[in-house]
């Protein structure tokens, strides 16, 4: 029987320590021998066939062992998760503890967790906003109106967020943001030469700030992104809020009529489980906002 034993970190991280008892950390030992021999190859013997005795007296205790290790920790860490309740982000890091012939293994494992926390009166707060109307005049048209009035909403909206989000405690994981930001520097890095026409070093001396400095900054408006996004995510569970499948489908045949990119001999491309995911996200978030503003106050 496998030993969890759970320890709650600041930033909203987990550590885990696990026992796997010897006898159990013998099946992966024979599991990592078994796929070693597979790939294995030496004199007399075609690859693969060499007996397991043999494999073992050449590649060394040690080298089974460590592959064992890796092994028992895919098998395990995500047990110990299900077993606590925990939904893992990302990758946890691993440390090996005790790994040793006939004993038991042992390893911690520290991973972010998805942070929990208590939703500020979101109805409350959204009661305290008014619904914006745009003011034009005889000479203006209806697209300037319609257009007007969106930046009003989504000024609106975005005040709305930022007044929840200041009524939050939450600790957002660090693996977040370091994510999200270094995806946005690479990006940067990539797009400067391309779009600007000036390499990455001289952006940064035109803006007058080092690599560090932009990062810093960076990071902090992603945590700022993340607390809203998690504050969306949990309006959406509270109220229940989500896109049906066939909304989902009905945005993107919308987004691709006249897109002569989506076809291939007459015939479109089914879309990937990733454009699936970002419109049932951007339908959901859209509907968070319509629900919130019908609290809105009425001017």
């Amino acid at each position: 029987m496998n030993k969890y034993t759970i320890a709650k970190l600041p930033k909203s991280q987990v550590e885990i320590k696990a026992e796997i008892s010897a006898e159990d950390f013998k099946a992966f030992e024979q599991k990592a021998l078994d796929e070693i021999a597979k790939n294995f190859e030496t004199a007399g013997f075609r690859k693969g066939m060499a007996p397991k005795d043999l494999v073992k007296s050449k590649t060394g205790d040690q080298k089974i062992l460590d592959r064992a290790a890796a092994i028992a920790i895919e098998s395990t860490f995500p047990e110990a998760a299900a077993q606590n309740s925990l939904a893992p982000l990302g990758y946890p890091q691993v440390s090996v503890l005790k790994l040793a012939p006939g004993n038991p293994f042992e390893y911690k494992a520290v991973v972010a967790v998805y942070p929990q926390f208590d939703l500020p009166d979101y109805k409350q707060i959204a009661a305290e906003f008014e619904a914006p109307r745009a003011e034009v005049s005889d000479e203006d048209i209806k697209r300037l109106k319609m257009e007007k009035e969106r930046h009003l909403r989504e000024d609106a909206r975005q005040k709305m967020l930022e007044a929840m989000a200041q009524k939050m405690e939450v600790e957002i994981p660090d693996i977040l943001v370091e994510r999200e930001t270094q995806q946005m520097m690479d990006d940067l890095k990539e797009r400067t030469p391309q779009v600007l026409r000036i390499s990455f070093e001289q952006y940064l001396k035109k803006l007058g700030k080092t690599e560090e400095a932009l990062r810093e900054e960076m990071a902090k408006d992603n945590a700022a992104k993340i607390k809203k996004y998690l504050l969306l995510e949990e309006i959406a569970k509270a109220e229940k809020i989500d896109a049906t499948d066939e909304e989902v489908a009905a945005a993107i045949e919308k987004s691709r009529e006249g897109d002569l990119e989506n076809k291939a001999g007459g015939e479109e491309k089914a879309p990937d489980e990733q454009k699936k995911a970002y419109y049932r996200q951007t339908l959901k978030t859209e509907k968070v906002f319509e629900f919130l503003e019908t609290n809105f106050k009425k001017s």
